[in-house]
């Protein structure tokens, strides 16, 4: 973070002593204030209901055991224990029920009982650890001397000094999500514990601090996130965790980015409310997350603001109120309500995963889409180069069919592509005589789009992701909001082989020659091919493989032109 550099490795931010238990996110100081916004603000007032409900289910669930059910992973567990622990955490200061204080307890004390918490694979140490740590310092003042020891050993044997033996882990440089999960889980540990252990902590701080500042260079250089929207939030959340920690020991001035990575979520989620999943993300309605209302408040924009308001006004409407493991922090750092500004129509983001997102206007049944260049070789990457996803009238007509099973063989190594899901095969773009996209393609760039009046657009260099099948390959865009149409032009030169366009959905499909109508809810989309002798066609969107996940309702549509040297293929859709 290079506007942090100063501010927080000042030489007194890692000597001064420690604060008072409880500190992490939610000191004394905070209790009063927040209990006098609940009678001022409704939203903070239901996320605090749905919060403590939550708390009054985990009392009769059971706690946290060391169960690895995937054979490879314990962090379905660790999962566990950070909602029950914040939950039933939360409910007891808010409260004073003396129930969630023996339930909070009762998981510490599962899961510090463990032997390990399962370094192998250190996502799951680093949540369990996010766990502990919160719990011990959020109910240490009531907590025993036995207590208190039990879990400081355990966040020390099985947290810290776990790391301190993996110093060449690779997640411990800026590679992916997994360094900012396991920074900031570290880092929470060891500011719990640094009057306890503190040359250990101080070491740990440090180190933890430098990482989660280089991690940083994900967001750049305009807010993107490579591994998509639903990975932002796992991602982010961490990375926020250590920054709330920063923000407390020393003045802390935000790169803009991270105002640019707000606007990146909102734009990458279409009036269907969802979002734009490439890479390993699944289908589905966009999350809410405390990533959204801590930097909503920090950087105190208010499109931001009125974004993150608007998600979690918008699932208790829907009557699917929030529910992940961190929901009191949500609550902790919700911003208050502002007037909500008009967000940009169109908006592009440079970056490893470069996309760009059009949109005829900000109502629930505008015509959007989501397009993106990048690169297969991103870390979660798929074949997805040229994909796009496409909602109109409420609903979501072109897919991306999301991730598969991360238990497959090599899925994270040399079969990775193998599989149909990872494959150009079953996105919306291009395939050029029956092959994959480059695996290591460089990143596909776009041009920042060009706007005029009711039209926009914007061009995708793909030649890379070609590399070998053709000499030069680009995909533009131009998007009409008025009457609402958009235009998919590619143009190739010398491709090696037919070139099949093709797009996933599950509307009904009607073709006759060059025209396809889809139909869904009343509503229709028709594509129409500029070149009349060719024909569409529709097949089915099962993956080869019976141990590959089955996708059901999906078809993909696909028109192929013959090969020619110099090709040029038109897809000109329009909504009704």
């Amino acid at each position: 973070m290079r506007f942090l550099a100063i501010s927080l490795f000042a030489a007194g931010c890692l000597s001064a002593a420690p604060l008072p238990h409880p500190r992490l996110f939610f000191p004394p100081a905070a209790l009063a204030p927040l209990k006098a916004r609940l009678a001022a603000d409704s939203l903070a007032k239901q996320l605090d209901a749905s919060a403590i409900r939550q708390a009054e289910a985990c009392l009769t669930e059971r706690a946290v055991r060391y169960e690895i059910a995937d054979g490879k992973r314990l962090l379905p567990e660790s999962r566990r224990a950070i909602r029950a622990v914040l939950l039933t955490a939360y409910a007891w200061r808010m409260t004073g029920d003396a129930r969630f204080f023996e339930r909070c307890v009762g998981e510490l004390d599962a899961a510090c009982a463990f032997e390990d918490w399962h370094p192998s694979h250190f996502l799951d140490v680093a949540e369990m650890t996010t766990a502990v740590a919160i719990g011990y310092d959020w109910l240490y003042p009531q907590l025993s001397p036995a207590q208190r020891q039990r879990y400081e050993n355990a966040l020390i044997g099985n947290g810290l000094a776990a790391v301190a033996g993996r110093k060449d882990a690779w997640w411990q440089g800026p590679t992916n999500n997994w360094s900012q999960v396991c920074s900031g889980g570290m880092m929470l540990a060891a500011d719990a514990l640094s009057e306890v252990a503190p040359a250990l902590a101080k070491e740990t701080l440090a180190h933890t601090r430098r990482l989660t500042s280089s991690c940083e260079r994900f967001y750049q250089p305009e807010g993107s996130f490579p591994e998509g929207p639903g990975y932002w939030h796992y991602g982010t959340t961490y990375h926020v965790l250590a920054m709330a920690l920063m923000e407390r020991d020393a003045a802390l001035t935000l790169d803009p980015v991270w105002k640019m990575t707000g606007n990146f979520l909102l734009q990458a989620t279409g009036p269907s409310g969802m979002p734009f999943n490439f890479a390993d993300a699944n289908p589905g309605q966009a999350e809410s997350s405390p990533a959204l209302t801590w930097l909503a408040s920090r950087t105190r924009d208010p499109l931001a603001i009125s974004a993150a308001r608007d998600l979690l006004t918008r699932r208790y409407a829907e009557k699917r109120p929030p529910n992940d493991r961190f929901l009191p922090l949500t609550l902790l750092w919700l911003p208050a309500a502002v007037p909500a500004p008009v967000a940009a129509l169109h908006a592009s983001f440079q970056g490893e995963q470069a996309l760009a997102c059009f949109r005829s206007d900000w109502s629930a049944n505008a015509l959007w889409l989501g397009i993106k260049g990048g690169t297969p070789a991103a870390s979660h990457g798929h074949m997805d180069c040229g994909s796009f996803v496409l909602d109109w009238a409420g609903s979501r007509w072109f897919h991306d069919l999301g991730s598969d099973d991360y238990n497959l063989p090599g899925y994270f190594g040399g079969q990775r592509f193998a599989y149909f899901r990872l494959q150009n095969l079953s996105h919306n773009t291009l395939v050029i005589d029956g092959k994959l996209q480059t695996p290591k393609a460089k990143p596909c760039p776009l041009t920042p789009i060009q706007a005029h009046g009711a039209s926009a657009t914007t061009t995708i260099d793909l030649t890379d992701a070609y590399r070998g099948q053709c000499e030069q390959a680009t995909r533009k865009v131009d998007f009409t909001a008025s009457p609402p149409q958009i235009t998919l032009t590619d143009h190739l030169l010398a491709p090696g082989g037919p070139v099949r366009w093709q797009a996933v959905t599950d509307a009904k499909v009607s073709i006759t020659g060059a025209l396809a109508t889809l139909e869904k809810d009343g509503h229709r989309l028709v594509l129409t091919c500029a070149n009349p002798a060719l024909v569409w066609q529709i097949a089915d969107a099962t993956a080869p493989g019976s141990a590959e996940k089955a996708n059901p309702n999906k078809q993909i549509l696909s028109i192929t032109a013959p090969a020619a040297a110099e090709l040029t293929l038109a897809v000109h859709i329009a909504a009704e």
